[in-house]
């Protein structure tokens, strides 16, 4: 079990190879504590809910199990963990490719080489809970379950730190520092701070901080820059602001956007109205009613043709700062259109919405203070490895995905002589800024972007926040680490899928990963200190921490706050030769 001067790292991802070499001890024992594999086969009498739970000791014993010749047959381990399921039609496959998302980052956050003798003291007392997310049968096309299965992750890692903690007698109070990586995100939401999981894990390291134990929870930015999926724009008279809404033929999965409103103050009831109008049209056919919503209805837009065949429905939601479980009203509501679509292929090649410019109108009440927040939602193929869940995008006149060289357009150039970086994202209503993932816009998490090693350069598909932040939504990222080796280097090298084997992904997952472990280790020496000083891994310890590493560097150019946080730090030491 590990000792009381270690500090626990929480990987919630997909695909994490357990009997990897990379998480396994000096003794070849397996590193991992315990992991939950929240799609696997659920067992009568777990304490889990759902899915399938392996503590250290079974996973050692699959380990020896699998063992051939003194090596350890890690496919075969993946079958009998259930970690590979073969036995279903959507069963969780993805550790027959060379390399998988979840395997990367844990070995990015807390991989080691065993033949390294220097890493030996940091294998010992970084012990590593894992959660396996379900594959995307569960959380859906547009991926709006996951915001449940990450929180359920969250208490998951935080209850088994604690029951560990206590078993080994280390005392009632205190616990292990925690650093937890969830480089998972929405690109849609309300993006104000307020989001269930968001509620969740403030309230978890508020509670933390009372009794001396710190837990770090690390987010990515998001990838969505470039997507052309967020639309933000002032409604200053009746005329409504017209976006197009680009939905891609062949489509298998339904595609989703989001219309929300600025706050309104007060608690706004069981059923408040909807201070924006929005119409979503069909491509040279009719519209949904011009009317304001209230929380909790539904309209269906049908062709006249077939009025009988539902293409696309409008839901209104009210969401508001009131946390869970909280008492009395919230000082603030909101309410938002979720726009949904039905594919544009079914299965018969018959039915289904039609793909072309569709047309979404907004209009307010003539205030000034009338502003819209358009989102275009995550979309993903059910079926791992397939490219049939095709992503729509907003379109507008005004908006040029690239400048005239074809290179695409960020939020700022990046100018190498010194001078102030210029605005390039121009003009709403579509804009790269507010592109920030939805599940990482409150000050109780880190959220970390990505730049590339050569020259500092943020990485174009790293997302920003917003100019203008709605509620307690962030106005920056933390910090960056590298996401990208180079111009000519894709992406940042870890583990492949299976022992032995590399690769190569690129992305804000991996710079969160990389961050995470640099808290991982930097816990360690706060514990090694007494824990005195403020622990590593706050909003403070990366703005002292980013701030002296970027200017250290002397990168030839600059990074905006809105983009860039506090500052690009450099990567940890991971085992790994350079490229």
């Amino acid at each position: 079990m590990p000792d009381a001067d270690s500090a626990i790292v929480g990987v919630i991802d997909s695909g994490i190879a357990l009997s990897h070499a990379r998480f396994r001890r000096i003794d070849g024992g397996t590193r991992f504590l315990s992991a939950w594999l929240q799609g696997g086969e659920w067992r009568s009498g777990a304490a889990v809910p759902f899915g399938r739970e392996l503590f250290r000791t079974e996973i050692d014993r699959l380990m020896w199990r699998a063992s051939v010749g003194g090596a350890i047959d890690e496919a075969a381990f993946d079958r009998a963990a259930g970690l590979t399921q073969f036995g279903h039609a959507r069963g969780d496959r993805r550790l027959e490719n060379n390399a998988t998302h979840g395997t990367h980052v844990a070995d990015l956050a807390a991989g080691f080489d065993l033949s390294d003798g220097s890493f030996d003291e940091a294998r010992r007392r970084l012990p590593i809970i894992g959660v396996g997310l379900p594959p995307r049968t569960s959380m859906g096309a547009n991926g709006n379950f996951l915001e449940f299965f990450a929180i359920h992750a969250v208490e998951y890692i935080i209850d088994r730190a604690d029951r560990i903690w206590k078993a080994c007698g280390y005392g009632p109070d205190g616990g292990f520092p925690i650093v937890i990586n969830l480089s998972y995100g929405l690109k849609a939401g309300p993006k104000d701070g307020h989001m269930l999981i968001e509620e969740v894990i403030r309230a978890a390291t508020e509670k933390s901080d009372e009794i001396g134990r710190p837990i770090r929870v690390i987010l990515p930015a998001g990838n969505d820059l470039m997507s052309e999926g967020v639309a933000e724009f002032a409604l200053p008279d009746d005329r409504p602001v017209t976006l197009d809404w680009r939905i891609r033929p062949e489509d298998h999965t339904p595609n989703f956007a989001e219309v929300w409103s600025e706050q309104i103050s007060g608690a706004g009831g069981s059923g408040p109205a909807h201070p924006l109008t929005a119409v979503v049209r069909l491509p040279l056919g009719p519209g949904s009613p011009a009317a304001a919503g209230r929380a909790g209805q539904m309209t269906t837009l049908t062709d006249d043709a077939d009025p009988e065949t539902p293409l696309a429905r409008i839901y209104c939601r009210k969401h508001d700062n009131k946390p869970p479980g909280g008492t009395g009203d919230p000082a603030w509501h909101r309410v938002g259109y979720y726009l949904c679509t039905a594919p544009t292929l079914e299965e018969d090649r018959m039915a289904g919405a039609p793909s072309g410019r569709w047309t979404i109108e907004v209009a307010g009440k003539g205030k000034s203070s009338d502003r819209a927040h358009a989102y275009v939602q995550s979309d993903q193929t059910l079926t791992f490895g397939s490219v049939t869940g095709l992503l729509s995008t907003f379109d507008h006149p005004d908006f040029r995905p690239v400048d005239y060289a074809g290179r695409a357009i960020d939020v700022y150039d990046y100018p190498i002589d010194g001078v102030a970086p210029t605005l390039t994202d121009l003009p709403p209503p579509i804009t790269r800024r507010g592109s920030l993932n939805a599940i990482a816009n409150n000050d109780a998490v880190r959220v970390i972007g990505s730049y590339r090693a050569t020259d500092g350069k943020a990485s174009v598909f790293s997302s920003a926040a917003s100019s203008e932040p709605v509620g307690d939504g962030r106005a920056a990222p933390t910090a960056l680490l590298p996401g990208v080796d180079g111009a000519a280097r894709f992406g940042v090298m870890a583990a492949g899928s299976k022992s032995g084997s590399a690769a190569a992904m690129q992305g804000t997952s991996f710079s969160t990963a990389l961050a995470t472990r640099r808290v991982a280790l930097a816990m360690l020496e706060w514990i090694d200190g007494d824990r005195n000083g403020q622990a590593p891994g706050s909003e403070g310890w990366f703005e002292i921490t980013a701030s002296d590493e970027d200017a250290d560097a002397d990168w030839p150019g600059q990074v905006p706050e809105i983009k860039g946080g506090h500052g690009r730090m450099t990567r940890p030491g991971t085992g790994r030769l350079p490229r």
